[in-house]
């Protein structure tokens, strides 16, 4: 054992080095984030979970070249050395007479001091810090979320951390300064109420999910649930995200924790701010779309991808002059059982209307199809040939039929100004959540069958199921404007597209359930009368 009263004064400044270095306290979770290889990783927390110091940490091991993790670790034969840390505020921004920037205070804790060649300055929030194992300066450059994107671009840089929630446009920038490095990018957020793109874009596209037991006690007391520590998807997306609660921080006492937290009476509060966890439903156009019901096996419903005959049928087309088409073939049950079966996303600057025709045509059967739509935008009439898209479409497929290619289709422009077709996916999709599963509709009230209109989606119609999960109302760049302003009303573009198909069918008065005839009953025996009728749901 040394004794502190044997050893020299300097020896004592470098023990004080590193004093705060070693102050931090491993946890399980700590473990876990800086073991993980993924290019991107976002840590989702409670309050004061401890997150910015775990990240800082990390950073520290990088430039000291211990990082569990090669690639991770800044050598001296690296030539990029630039770290960017972005937050809302820079170091020296006051706001309110606070400084709301805790990456900067961070860093310096964990930092050995001797290891800062220069500090940050109101001019320059740039740290210049000697490589302590023999390389060129590394740098860690302090960003805001204010500052022009484009300020930004063209440089490349060997790692970005990003604290708590970036404008989606800002984060989108940050990627490509990555690639000459083959850098990574760390996300860290505690939930707030409005939960923005960082729910579709991070946190649903995880390959691994790695939480606490905290977190995972707290599902499971909420929803009944058991969910896995570790848990792993079928995403290609490279990316880990990792959850952990308030009770997991070191330092906190228990009796403390729930002290804080006693003050709230909303349990999806506590969910949020304590746990990390939240549910995305802000904005989104169709709050009742599960994948988990929805989304249904094709294969298992409609082996070898045949449907019935006797179904009605339709086509429906988003036209756009060069961005992709959105196509959707859709089947109504004669008991109101919406089937959308097949999709297509062809691309006009690489196919001619002739052969997205064509691929129609062959993914059509020989079904018929009584309802063929298209956005009015197809009806437009091109000055070089005074025909629209629409009048090629019907002069293609009435050849098709000729050649005996399927079995034609007469093509027209849908409304665009009702949102009835809205309203009836809505119902619907409620009504998929009551029925379950697909066939199992049927309702009797006061003694009468009844048939719950219902839509469901096969899985091979992947651009759709995308599209129905994530179209949302368009929103403000910066959440703190949410506020002063209420949520915008106006559906974003994207993801619109296969959504606005479907809606358009619904809003026909063609699309409807073909009448079938059933046998019934005598409704009075004493007749001895049998008879048929027709009935629809």
């Amino acid at each position: 054992m040394i004794d502190l009263l044997d050893i020299s004064e300097a020896e004592k400044n470098q023990l004080n080095e590193w004093t705060g270095y070693f102050s931090h306290q491993i946890t399980g979770i700590f473990t876990q984030f800086i073991k993980r290889p993924e290019k991107v990783i976002c840590m989702f927390t409670g309050n004061q979970k401890g997150k910015g110091a775990d990240v800082s940490k990390s950073y520290v091991m990088r430039i000291l070249g211990i990082h569990p993790v090669e690639k991770k670790n800044l050598r001296p034969n690296n030539p990029i050395r630039t770290i960017r840390f972005a937050s809302e505020t820079l170091p020296n921004d006051p706001e309110g007479g606070e400084v709301k920037n805790t990456q900067y205070p961070a860093i310096k804790k964990w930092l050995p001091p001797s290891l800062l060649k220069k500090d940050i300055t109101i001019r320059k929030p740039v740290m210049t810090i000697r490589d302590p194992q023999g390389g060129p300066d590394i740098y860690i450059e302090f960003v805001s979320y204010n500052q022009d994107v484009q300020a930004m671009a063209g440089v490349q840089r060997f790692s970005v951390w990003c604290d708590e929630s970036a404008p989606k446009v800002f984060y989108e920038e940050q990627l490509p300064r990555l690639l000459a490095a083959d850098g990574d990018l760390i996300y860290t957020l505690t939930p707030a109420e409005f939960m923005g793109w960082e729910f579709d874009e991070l946190f649903e596209q995880g390959h691994i999910y790695i939480r606490t037991k905290a977190v995972c006690d707290r599902i499971y007391q909420r929803t009944g649930k058991r969910v896995p520590m570790i848990q792993t998807t079928d995403s290609t997306r490279d990316i880990a995200v990792i959850m952990a609660a308030t009770d997991d921080n070191p330092i906190l006492d228990s009796r403390v924790i729930n002290e804080m937290f006693s003050l709230y009476d909303d349990e999806d509060i506590i969910d949020i701010r304590r746990y990390g966890i939240f549910k995305q439903v802000s904005g989104q156009i169709f709050k009742d779309f599960d994948l988990r019901v929805h989304r249904i096996d094709g294969d298992k419903y409609f082996p070898n991808g045949i449907l019935p005959q006797n179904w009605m049928m339709g086509r429906f087309i988003d036209y756009h002059e060069h961005n992709a088409w959105a196509i959707l073939f859709m089947a109504l049950s004669p008991y109101n059982e919406c089937f959308i079966f097949d999709e297509m996303n062809p691309s006009p600057e690489k196919m001619v209307t002739l052969d997205i025709a064509r691929q129609i045509a062959y993914k059509s059967r020989d079904y018929h199809f009584p309802l063929n739509l298209a956005d009015p935008l197809a009806a437009k009439k091109q000055p070089n040939t005074g025909m629209s898209v629409i009048d090629d479409l019907n002069r293609i497929f009435y050849q098709f039929r000729k050649d005996n290619l399927g079995t034609g289709g007469y093509w027209q422009s849908w409304d665009t100004k009702s949102t009835r077709g809205r309203d009836e996916i809505r119902k619907r999709l409620k009504n998929s959540k009551l029925a379950g599963k697909p066939f199992n509709n049927v309702q009797t009230v006061n003694g009468l069958k009844t048939y719950l209109p219902t839509l469901w989606i096969t899985d091979n119609c992947k651009q759709t199921l995308l599209s129905f999960k994530n179209w949302r109302k368009e929103e403000w760049s910066d959440r703190e404007v949410l506020m002063t302003k209420e949520e915008k009303d106006k559906p974003q573009q994207k993801w619109s597209h296969f959504p606005m198909c479907a809606e358009a069918a619904f809003k026909h008065i063609g699309f409807r359930p073909k009448r079938i005839p059933e046998f019934n009953e005598p409704v009075r025996r004493k007749t001895q009368r049998e008879y048929f009728k027709s009935r629809v749901a």
